[in-house]
C-alpha cells in the first residue's frame, strides 16, 4: 500500500510536471507523498504551510485537493493500512500456515519501526472515513491468517488477531527500550499463541 515517503530532499518523481499541468489524481498523489516525507521527518506536528511550501503550492490547493491536516494523515494511513492487508492476504498463501504468519509479523513489525506516520497517526485518525473504510479489509485479512493457522494445529485456542496486534500497537515503544525489543515482543507474543510454546 505504498505511499513510501521518498527519502529527505528526494522530489517525487513526476516533478518535473507543473502543478498546474496535473489532474487531480495526480495533484493528489504529488501532495501525498510530499506530506509523507514531511510528517516522516518533522513529525506530525508539521504545519499545512510548511506542506504547502513543501509541494510549491498554496494552502488552498492541499484543502481542495485533500482537505484538513487530518485529512492528509487519514489518506496516508489508510494507504498503508491497505498495505498491511495486502501483506496478510499474500501471506494466507503460504505452504505453513504458522511460518506464514510468523513471517508476516515480524514484517509488519519492521514497517511499523520505519514507518513514524502510521504509528503516531494510527489513534488520531482511526475514526476518519477513510481509515473506517479500509481497516475491515485488513482485520478480515489478519483473522483469516490467524484462522488458518489455527485449522492448522498451531494455535492455543483462546489465540486469537487481538494478540498480534499488541505487538504492532507497541513496536516503536519497546523498540525504544532497546534495539530489537520489537521483534523480541513479537516473537513473546507468537510463542504465547503457539499451541506448542512456538517449538
Amino acid at each position: 500500500m505504498e505511499i513510501p515517503p521518498p527519502g529527505p530532499g528526494t522530489p517525487p518523481e513526476d516533478v518535473a510536471v507543473a502543478w498546474n499541468d496535473l489532474d487531480g489524481a495526480g495533484k493528489r498523489a504529488r501532495a501525498l507523498e510530499v506530506a509523507g516525507e514531511l510528517f516522516a521527518r518533522e513529525g506530525l506536528d508539521a504545519s499545512m504551510p510548511s506542506l504547502a511550501e513543501a509541494i510549491g503550492v498554496g494552502v488552498g490547493s492541499i484543502y481542495r485537493q485533500i482537505g484538513r491536516k487530518e485529512d492528509v494523515i487519514a489518506a496516508l494511513v489508510a494507504h498503508r493500512i491497505e498495505r498491511v492487508a495486502e501483506q496478510f492476504e499474500a501471506a494466507a498463501d503460504g505452504p505453513d500456515p504458522w511460518l506464514a504468519l510468523r513471517d508476516v509479523t515480524h514484517a509488519v513489525v519492521a514497517e511499523a519501526l520505519e514507518d513514524h506516520v502510521t504509528h503516531e497517526a494510527w489513534a488520531i485518525s482511526l475514526e476518519h472515513p477513510e481509515v473506517r473504510a479500509v481497516r475491515p479489509r485488513a482485520s478480515a485479512a489478519l483473522e483469516a491468517l490467524v484462522e488458518r493457522a489455527r485449522v492448522h494445529g498451531s494455535l492455543r485456542p483462546d489465540a486469537g488477531a487481538q494478540d498480534l496486534r499488541l505487538a504492532f500497537r507497541a513496536a516503536k515503544e519497546v523498540e525504544a527500550l532497546g534495539e530489537g525489543g520489537a521483534h523480541r515482543l513479537a516473537d513473546l507474543v507468537l510463542r504465547g499463541m503457539a499451541a506448542d510454546g512456538g517449538a
